[in-house]
């Protein structure tokens, strides 16, 4: 129960600052709940669950932010990807995918703080390869916002659509990505039921977080992103 309980602490938490940023839930609350003790199994289907709940809102609400040329781009790239992650997590250790994981975010997330964004939509297929790279890590570790939050930091879009676009990204590869784990997995009562207590504080956090992360000024919201992603690649490794 001890377990439940402080989880409800982490969801709240990494809840917020993923409304602010738009990707950040699952990268604050993952880490977080293995090193509380969770399996990483039904961290990974819980976090998918809950991020998928609470980026439907975010959508419906930034409706108008959305830019259909790079957020399905990255949500249809993802399938494959989420098959292909499911296939390699059924027979590689888990704790090996994490370090790799979060190597690749601490040498990656520095190039985000010092990058200059450019005017303009990158080519579909980089938001493709993104999409695919973020649905293998989604159900192997559910750390899928860090290859699409890079690719579309890479422009100056603002932040309006950044969260827009990951939103859609969350809702369609996230629903996909449960499908796929519950055909390998099934569907465990233990993770309904965490979902049950979990979700409501999710929907809060995330409500209070969006509200502020529309507001906050763009350079602040880069930075504020960037070092989320740092730390959520040392978390990621501390987990291990």
């Amino acid at each position: 129960m001890s377990t439940v309980v402080a989880g409800v602490g982490i969801v709240i938490l990494a809840a917020v600052l993923g409304g602010m940023t738009g990707f950040g839930y699952n990268l604050i609350a993952t880490p977080l709940l293995m090193l509380l003790g969770v399996h990483p199994a039904t961290a990974v289907a819980v976090n998918l669950a809950i991020a998928l709940a609470t980026r439907v809102a975010v959508m419906y609400r930034l409706w108008a932010s959305i830019r259909w040329r790079r957020a399905l781009p990255l949500a249809v790239g993802s399938f494959p990807g989420l098959v292909a992650g499911a296939l390699i997590g059924g027979v590689v250790d888990p704790s090996g995918i994490r370090i790799v994981t979060g190597v690749l975010v601490l040498v990656v997330a520095p190039i985000m703080i010092f990058r200059r964004p450019e005017p303009g939509d990158r080519p579909v297929a980089t938001y493709a390869l993104a999409g695919f790279a973020g649905g293998a890590l989604g159900t192997t570790t559910s750390l899928n916002g860090v290859p699409v939050a890079l690719a579309l930091s890479s422009d100056a879009s603002g932040q309006r659509s950044f969260i827009a676009d990951l939103a859609v990204y969350f809702v369609l590869s996230n629903a996909v990505g449960l499908v796929v784990l519950g055909l390998r997995d099934g569907v465990a009562m233990d993770d309904v039921w965490l979902l049950v207590w979990w979700l409501p504080g999710a929907l809060l956090g995330n409500w209070i977080g969006t509200a502020w992360g529309t507001r906050i000024r763009a350079e602040v919201f880069r930075v504020v992103t960037c070092l989320l992603v740092m730390g959520a690649g040392m978390a990621t490794l501390l987990s291990a």
